[in-house]
């Protein structure tokens, strides 16, 4: 699936699948940009894999850490005020 990522996006997200090698390291597979958390969060639940979704804003020209998904299907996400991992329903 291709998303069209507008030039004068504010935000964009990307989503990493995690693969786990035999001798443990770890490194991204498979990716995808997305205008939306919600098309980024269907990309890694399509994919039935373990990953992590940042995202890039435009005002400050960074990429944060946004959601992770676990091998299970769960979600967590940063809350920015604590600075902990909660779930996400």
């Amino acid at each position: 699936m291709t998303t069209r990522i507008p030039q004068n996006a504010k935000q964009v997200f990307y989503a990493s699948e995690t693969q786990t090698r035999e001798d443990g390291t770890r490194r991204a597979g498979r990716e995808q940009r997305s205008t939306t958390f919600r098309e980024a969060r269907d990309f890694l639940d399509g994919l039935d894999v373990p990953g992590g979704v940042s995202v890039w804003r435009a005002s400050s020209n960074l990429t944060d850490a946004y959601a992770t998904r676990g091998a299970d299907g769960s979600w967590t996400s940063l809350n920015r005020l604590t600075g902990k991992w909660e779930p996400l329903s």
